[in-house]
């Protein structure tokens, strides 16, 4: 039997009831493309918390009285695997954490669907050719830490176990002390990788969180690939001095050469077509009398060429030098985040491809600018594929991040349709 989309729906308004606050000055909101009367609410699943937590609790329990194996593994990623004839399995998922009064659609989707298209494989009442796993994986945002992809790139084994150990949150906590608290010890965490062996294919829906789709008035698309990234921080020193003592052309500040830097980042993304993001933004000591002395800034670069990221990151090292030089700053540049453009299997991209054309009547295909778990798959060598349904007014990341309501049906019956196309041609592969 098919999967429900109309249950998707009504488990994504449950877990939104269930997992989201207050948003205090918030904008109005519509949910499911209608206004809402309710005050703005967002989403509160920042990884490593309680409503996290309940999230899953809830999210297990909407499997009760189906066969299935459920286990978090030792990077926190949370599966639910339907056996099959073989355990080489089908995996579908994506993220049920958040940013910080997020969206309520934002990564759940992908969730929730999933676990929709594995109740309706055991509704068929036949046994499967290979195994299918719904997984929720561990810490996509990287909202609390900084480092996105954590439980996926974990099993991929991209993640940087001492690299990320000491990161620290907003409110001085250590990454690896807070993990441990949720069972995850950094020593034995790539040891989630391996679930590569036994994954055969892997499929993400997702909520496109950009404009595209809206403004061509399309609906759903299949992803052939991800936007390659470049992420760096970076630290600027002057030195603090009287806001009214010391003259403005005397002055090393940190901040006004941050600000050059912004406005020249966002000029060499336009000059090369791509994604340039100045988002993090520190001042010390932050008082309205004193010069600042210090000044660190990230910077999120996207693109989906080796060579044009490898050209943005020559360039960004250029103003960067050239410009701390004119303002008598030191400055240094840290490596965040790196990963290349990644290409998805033509077999899956042509599957999706299909469901979209059969459900929507338009063939789309299109990249993602955003990163997903589905990078880390491809990463590992596991075909992989992804899907995208429209966001009203292109907005993610904000508690007024929304999909119309036959939308999302819509999408939730294409993925259908490309898992159900996945199983038989991921159970060939197998033997």
């Amino acid at each position: 039997m098919p999967a429900d989309p109309k249950r998707v729906v009504a488990d994504l308004l449950e877990l939104r009831a269930l997992t989201s606050e207050p948003v205090e000055g918030g904008a109005p909101q519509t949910v499911c493309g209608r206004p809402s009367d309710e005050p703005p609410l967002g989403s509160a699943r920042l990884a490593w918390t309680e409503p996290w937590m309940r999230a899953r609790e809830w999210f297990v329990s909407t499997f009760d009285g189906i066969p299935v194996e459920i286990n978090t593994d030792p990077a926190g990623n949370l599966w639910v695997t339907l056996p099959g004839a073989r355990p080489d399995r089908v995996v579908v998922g994506s993220h049920l954490d958040s940013v910080p009064n997020g969206g309520w659609l934002d990564g759940a989707l992908g969730v929730l669907a999933g676990a929709e298209i594995l109740r309706g494989l055991h509704r068929d009442g036949v046994e499967l050719p290979v195994s299918f796993s719904v997984v929720d994986w561990a810490d996509e945002e990287g909202a609390r830490f900084g480092r996105s992809l954590f439980g996926s790139g974990a099993v991929s084994g991209t993640l940087d176990v001492e690299a990320v150990r000491n990161l620290v949150d907003n409110g001085g906590r250590h990454l690896g002390e807070v993990v441990a608290e949720h069972g995850v010890e950094l020593e034995t965490a790539l040891t989630a990788g391996d679930a590569v062996s036994s994954i055969v294919s892997s499929a993400e829906l997702h909520i496109e969180q950009g404009p595209l789709l809206e403004a061509a008035d399309l609906a759903i698309a299949a992803l052939h690939g991800i936007l390659g990234v470049e992420r760096r921080l970076i630290r600027l020193k002057g030195q603090a001095c009287h806001a009214g003592a010391t003259p403005i052309p005397m002055r090393r500040d940190p901040t006004v050469a941050a600000s050059r830097m912004a406005i020249e980042i966002r000029e060499l993304g336009l000059q090369h077509d791509a994604f340039t993001t100045v988002g993090v933004w520190r001042v010390h000591p932050s008082v309205p009398t004193a010069v600042n002395s210090r000044t660190e800034f990230s910077v999120d670069m996207r693109h989906l060429s080796r060579d044009t990221l490898d050209a943005l990151v020559t360039g960004l090292e250029e103003l960067v030098g050239r410009i701390a030089g004119e303002e008598n700053v030191e400055a240094e540049i840290d490596v965040l985040w790196s990963i290349d453009p990644i290409a998805f299997e033509p077999d899956l991209i042509e599957f999706a491809a299909d469901a979209v054309e059969t459900r929507s009547g338009t063939r789309q295909i299109m990249p993602s600018g955003p990163m997903h778990d589905s990078a880390e798959m491809a990463l590992a060598g596991i075909p992989t594929v992804m899907m995208f349904v429209q966001s009203l007014n292109g907005l993610s990341h904000t508690h007024i991040e929304d999909t119309r309501e036959d939308h999302l049906e819509q999408a939730v019956a294409a993925f259908d349709d490309l898992v159900r196309k996945m199983i038989p041609w991921s159970a060939g592969r197998a033997t």
